[in-house]
């Protein structure tokens, strides 16, 4: 008895083995693994499956955005291209996306390019959220509100690229408000007469 569950977790790990190839050849063409497929063909070994998979999603994000991350942020200005845009410098990150000064060839102006981060193309919800984002803000029209020029992607990146506005960023905007407000409060308790104190 012991022997043949011995034989099938060898058969189970073969198995294990061939469908990790399979699921890492999808991954690696840019498909979206198709999971629930192979767990619904092969309940006994779900959770692993499962884990390879999480696992490899996310090797192979982090290997791309690490080199696409070093081509945006290389010393060679011939590398800093990404489609229509050379990347200037890196402005600002936040959770979807980075999002970077850059100069859109074409045009030749200076145009901000947010990038969506690699992992989250693995989540069709929060490519579909990134998606959703560029094509309501391209809708928008207001003075308050920064136009969307462009909307793509290239190399397996999803970008959109937006004015790009000068300034300070919204964190140093509430530290300046708050500063502003700490020094209102202590100016107006300066200035009470003695007799309130």
């Amino acid at each position: 008895m012991k022997k043949a569950a011995n034989n099938r977790s060898a058969k189970d790990e073969a198995l294990l083995s061939e469908l990790a190839d399979e699921l890492m050849l999808q991954i690696r063409k840019g498909e979206p693994p198709r999971l629930s497929e192979y767990i619904s063909r092969y309940p006994q070994l779900s959770q692993q499956l499962t884990d390879i998979v999480s696992t490899m999603i996310a090797m192979d994000a982090a290997q791309a955005e690490s080199k696409v991350q070093s081509e945006l942020d290389g010393e060679n200005q011939k590398n800093r291209i990404l489609g229509d845009f050379r990347i200037i410098r890196e402005v600002g990150r936040g959770g979807m996306g980075t999002v970077y000064e850059a100069e859109q060839l074409s045009l030749g102006r200076r145009v901000a390019l947010k990038i969506l981060p690699f992992a989250a193309l693995y989540d069709s919800r929060l490519l579909q959220r990134f998606k959703n984002e560029a094509h309501v803000a391209a809708q928008l029209h207001h003075n308050h509100i920064v136009p969307v020029h462009a909307v793509g992607c290239e190399k397996g990146v999803h970008y959109y690229a937006m004015a790009y506005i000068e300034g300070a960023s919204l964190t140093e905007v509430i530290a300046e408000l708050k500063h502003a407000e700490k020094r209102y409060l202590n100016d107006s308790v300066d200035n009470l007469p003695n007799a309130s104190r």
